[in-house]
């Protein structure tokens, strides 16, 4: 099987966390900074063949086949369409971005080009997922009517950090939010046909905590709520007739609880949290070699983009 060749755009923390999961798998290919100190000091950490000191070096490498961009959320639109129109295939960190009108640009290009787009959603590539994907195909919980997801990250109140800067990509729905939504649109089968929500802002202007409702025309709710001054757990619930599940620690799951209506209880456990970065990359690489597009869910993606957006804009957020 080919090896494919990845390049980094932005090395921060997560490219970090990435770099470390990639090199278990294979080694990396290239990595770009906007300084070549930064990009040689990574190739040096993480045994990289090419270090580059600008983005535009980097995706001018024929050779580099993928890139996955991990710049901040305000950049993604820019370097994806950027890494498009070099040829090369995307896997962006979430979000992906905001904007559904350019992700179907996006969308767009990289079908004309024959590229694959997808984003860093870690819950879609988790095994657990799938395996209770499976079961409420197998009508394991019955008809499914409720999923819900939460979550709550503490961010430090300084008004200067990137978390609340707009010019940034600041505000907790593009950066927590898109998790939680996520997971919701992964396990709801029917179409949104409604959507209500309340929102309460941070003194920057951007948004900091959410409660979200939605419906489907199969008369699912989904409901998703999110702070980013307040900590709360990371749980998901998919419920049904039959049984529900719980999930601990849904972003990078490897354990989840079927519950029946008697208080019984079977934990299931299916891949490692460790390895969640490594799933994503190994979809990808898979999509890529097989064509099997569906390895990347860009239809659920795109589904949360535009749920985004709508969220955003009707709050004067976009």
């Amino acid at each position: 099987m080919k090896q494919l060749n990845w390049g980094i755009l932005g090395l921060g923390n997560i490219a970090h966390e990435f770099a470390e999961s990639m090199r278990k798998l294979h080694p990396i290919y290239a990595a770009a900074a906007r300084n070549l100190s930064s990009a040689l000091a990574f190739q040096k950490e993480f045994d990289v063949e090419r270090a580059y000191g600008s983005y535009e070096e980097l995706l001018s490498d024929p050779k580099v086949d993928i890139v996955y961009i991990a710049t901040v959320n305000s950049q993604h639109y820019k370097w994806i369409m950027a890494s498009l129109e070099h040829g090369k295939h995307v896997l962006c960190e979430k979000a992906i971005w905001g904007n559904y009108g350019e992700m179907k640009a996006a969308c767009a290009l990289a079908k004309e080009k024959g590229l694959l787009l997808c984003e860093a959603m870690t819950i879609f590539h988790m095994p657990i997922m799938r395996k209770i994907r499976q079961m409420i195909a197998d009508g394991k919980l019955g008809t499914v009517k409720f999923v819900e997801a939460e979550l709550g990250s503490l961010k430090e109140d300084e008004p200067a950090n990137r978390f609340f800067n707009p010019a940034l990509g600041g505000g907790s729905m593009l950066d927590i939010g898109t998790y939680a939504l996520s997971f919701v649109v992964y396990f709801l089968s029917g179409e949104i046909t409604q959507i209500r929500h309340l929102m309460s802002p941070y003194p920057t202007g951007v948004d900091e905590t959410w409660s979200i409702a939605l419906k489907t025309d199969t008369s699912e709710i989904g409901s998703v709520n999110l702070a980013f001054r307040a900590k709360l757990p990371k749980r998901g619930i998919i419920a049904g007739e039959k049984a529900y599940i719980s999930i601990m620690n849904y972003v990078r799951a490897e354990k989840a609880t079927l519950v029946y209506p008697d208080g019984s209880e079977e934990v299931l456990e299916v891949g490692e949290t460790a390895k969640a970065l490594q799933y994503e990359i190994q979809d990808m690489e898979a999509a890529i070699l097989s064509g099997d597009d569906s390895l990347t869910f860009m239809d659920s993606t795109m589904k949360v983009v535009a749920l985004m957006d709508r969220l955003l804009s009707e709050n004067d957020l976009s």
